[in-house]
């Protein structure tokens, strides 16, 4: 089994294999050794097959991404495998642009659409079917099950279940795991650990029999509120009506509640705000040099010029010209 390294991203591809070994080579070896699956096709369809896995480390686990070209591919988590290649603890699993079909011997299924989260044992008997002769990519994270000992029973055995993303806890586990996974390339060791225990809590909170929810889910539920906000400012930040109120509402929170959540972070709810836009405006005075200054302060979101130039030298350092010239004389 190939040694990985945990403070570096791995690469495998049958890319590496001639054609003729390539579904061996994703079946004996990447699939068994790195993911402990079983993976099966029909033999026509074999003969074309190409896949890759990138694991990238958090802590002592990490996430597997998966891609994989072929169509009639079954892949299957076997008793076999379970024994050869125990999990030790939960998955989070989301597939990218294809849809999956979960299945498993003793109960009914679901499919799985691009960016629904799923959550279950790693240890569970199941398989998965991916009928369509298209390019699909998965992604995995493995929650150690040393973080769930003594709150859940088995939690390796856990039947998968879609996460719901509208309800309750539910929504916040899904919310969190879509911005890490979106995060994660820019997220250096320590914040990786960090979210991995956020979302090692807000699945406790998701999962917990009872719905008790001591400190350290209080504050997995804190950080994921303020991501949630985070988000939505950053996907609304041009329109220069957004408010606190707004953003609380569409949050089903409070507008103290909002600013709470802001108050517990290095910036208050209007400095985020401001240095999202501003962060836009960077982003277009330096790549787009034909649009005027003016023009791109509004597009920002930021509904007067002398607002703009404040905002921009307080937390760029220098005025929009400047930087302009800057990134003109980098280029």
């Amino acid at each position: 089994m190939t040694q990985l390294h945990q403070d570096t991203v791995s690469h495998w591809s049958t890319d590496d294999v001639d054609p003729s070994e390539r579904f061996a080579y994703w079946r004996e070896t990447l699939s068994a050794n790195l993911i402990g699956i079983t993976p099966e096709a029909p033999s026509d369809h074999r003969r074309h097959f190409e896949g890759s896995i990138t694991r990238i480390p958090i802590a002592d686990t990490g996430v597997m991404q998966l891609r994989m070209d072929i169509s009639q591919l079954r892949t299957e988590r076997t008793a076999a495998d379970i024994r050869n290649a125990p999990g030790d603890g939960l998955f989070l699993f989301r597939t990218i642009d294809n849809p999956i079909n979960f299945l498993f011997p003793e109960r009914d299924g679901f499919m799985t659409h691009p960016g629904m989260t799923t959550i279950g044992g790693l240890d569970r008997e199941r398989f998965s079917v991916a009928e369509e002769p298209v390019v699909h990519r998965v992604e995995v994270l493995r929650l150690p099950a040393a973080a769930f000992r003594g709150i859940l029973d088995n939690p390796e055995r856990l039947d998968p279940r879609p996460v719901a993303e509208a309800t309750g806890a539910d929504a916040l586990l899904h919310g969190f795991f879509q911005s890490f996974m979106r995060e994660l390339p820019r997220l250096d060791a320590q914040d990786r650990g960090a979210a991995l225990a956020t979302l090692a809590n807000l699945a406790i909170s998701a999962l917990r029999p009872d719905r008790r929810t001591e400190e350290p889910q209080r504050e997995a539920i804190r950080r994921a509120k303020l991501q949630s906000a985070q988000d939505y400012i950053a996907r609304h930040a041009a329109d220069p009506a957004l408010t606190p109120e707004i953003v609380a509402a569409a949050l089903g929170m409070s507008t103290r509640q909002l600013h709470g959540l802001f108050e517990t972070s290095a910036k208050s709810f209007s400095r985020h705000l401001a240095a999202e836009r501003v962060d836009r405006a960077v982003r277009a005075l330096t790549f787009d040099p034909s649009r005027s200054i003016t023009e791109i302060a509004f597009a920002c979101g930021f509904e007067s010029l002398p607002t703009f130039y404040r905002a921009f030298r307080t937390i760029v350092g220098m005025t929009p010209t400047e930087l302009r010239i800057s990134a003109t004389i980098a280029h």
